[in-house]
């Protein structure tokens, strides 16, 4: 792919749905599902830890763990090829749906996909699945203007990640001068209150004090 101006990254590879023999069979796809998940390790080590992240359908809605699995199992077999994408922007950190966003802008080349958003690591990313008969070439003119659409919409959802961003972080500031101002004010008042306390006691001791007048003393 040449060389773009965008700050994200969208890349896919594929898989034969097949045994060596020539079978059909998901094993593939079903690992790659549960990688995606749970990360590496064996089952037992995988089911031990926290899921890393929400699962959504092409529709943006949220789906289990086990219904992905369902779904990969089934497609997996009907289909020849799984094709594994990944999703991730350079600056700011992007939300699921807006991964989801993204990955729909691109059109009906892949109409149906389960993605998954991950947080712990370097770059906020996402990884995604869909299923077809056809080996889809990332140098065809097709695959081209799918994976533009998806660039730019991965681009406007950064942008308005990064405004939203930018935003919080004004009223954070803003909330903290409010915030100290009004210490600010407190403070002064405590200090006024304190002086005019020690005033008044000031003038409460001089009027107690005996008075001795000038001149002649009887």
């Amino acid at each position: 792919m040449p060389k773009s101006p965008t700050n994200n990254i969208v890349r896919m590879a594929g898989l034969r749905n097949r045994t060596p023999t020539g079978k059909r069979s998901a094993t593939k796809a079903r690992k790659l599902a549960q990688y995606f998940a749970f990360g590496r390790g064996r089952m037992q080590e995988q089911m031990e830890r926290p899921q890393r992240g929400q699962w959504l359908d092409q529709s943006g809605q949220v789906v289990t763990h086990e219904a992905v699995l369902d779904w990969v199992n089934r497609e997996g077999k009907e289909n020849q090829f799984t094709h594994q994408f990944i999703l991730s922007v350079k600056e700011g950190a992007l939300t699921p749906h807006a991964f989801s966003q993204a990955m729909a802008a691109g059109g009906q080349l892949f109409p149906e996909w389960r993605l998954i958003c991950h947080d712990d690591s370097r770059y906020s990313h996402a990884h995604a699945l869909a299923f077809g008969q056809e080996e889809v070439r990332i140098k065809s003119e097709t695959f081209r203007e799918w994976w533009l659409r998806v660039r730019e919409a991965l681009e406007k959802e950064q942008r308005l990640a990064q405004d939203q961003q930018q935003a919080h972080k004004q009223e954070q500031q803003q909330a903290l001068a409010v915030q100290q101002a009004a210490q600010m004010q407190t403070d002064r008042q405590e200090k006024e209150d304190e002086l005019s306390a020690q005033l008044e006691n000031d003038a409460l001791t001089i009027e107690q004090e005996p008075q001795h007048g000038w001149g002649w003393e009887w």
